[in-house]
């Protein structure tokens, strides 16, 4: 089901409903609801609609932003996603100054090679899901130097067992492509996957739900 309607028309209402619907009437368990939002603020008013509907909080369900249910995930499954078990999560300051580190290792000029248009360029390859050995460069000196700052930006977050943002989502698919078992535990789990703003979705946002429900899993 797709919701169409200009903003403050009450979509995220109706999903709350929809939710409400499927816990009462339905019959469903909160186990196999899966919620998704853009803020924190939303995914909290999400659950606070819901528990005020139901009249108590339905444990079981997940319900949150990309990125936190991405963390949640990774935590879970953090052998299979070549991560270690307490892997750090990376904000856009300490992205910047590690980034800012690098470019100065690389002998690069920080004037010509922004440390901040090298973190845009890594998230907007990462929302893509695009790795560095993805990238064509076909030859572009300018393409193939911000493609080595991303190989060694990446390097240096693998062996500190540091995550970005945008590693989260991009992580996160790659678990569910890598590890046909653990999508489909959670493919067989959720049954009512619902996402708030859905037209808001990126590229690495959108290829979750075309993994989740598309892939043959044996």
């Amino acid at each position: 089901m797709l919701v169409l309607a200009g903003a403050g028309s009450g979509k995220t209402r109706v999903l709350v409903h929809r939710i409400a619907w499927l816990l009462s009437v339905e019959n469903n368990s909160p186990y196999s609801i899966m919620a998704v939002t853009f803020t924190n603020k939303a995914a909290a008013e999400m659950r606070h609609r819901i528990g005020q509907l139901m009249g108590t909080s339905q444990g079981g369900m997940w319900v949150g932003t990309f990125h936190g249910l991405a963390h949640r995930l990774l935590r879970a499954h953090h052998m299979d996603a070549n991560l270690p078990q307490d892997f750090q999560i990376l904000d856009s300051e300490d992205q910047m100054r590690l980034l800012k580190r690098l470019i100065k290792a690389m002998n690069l000029d920080e004037k010509q090679w922004p440390p901040r248009q090298a973190m845009w360029y890594i998230n907007s390859q990462k929302d893509e899901g695009l790795r560095p050995h993805h990238i064509q460069s076909y030859g572009n000196p300018v393409e193939q130097t911000w493609q080595k700052v991303y190989q060694a930006y990446q390097e240096a977050c693998d062996r500190a067992g540091l995550v970005d943002f945008a590693e989260l989502l991009l992580r996160a698919h790659e678990l569910w492509l890598n590890k046909p078992h653990i999508l489909q535990h959670y493919r067989e789990r959720f049954t009512n996957i619902l996402v708030d703003e859905f037209q808001d979705t990126n590229n690495i946002q959108y290829a979750w739900f075309v993994c989740w429900r598309a892939i043959p899993v044996k």
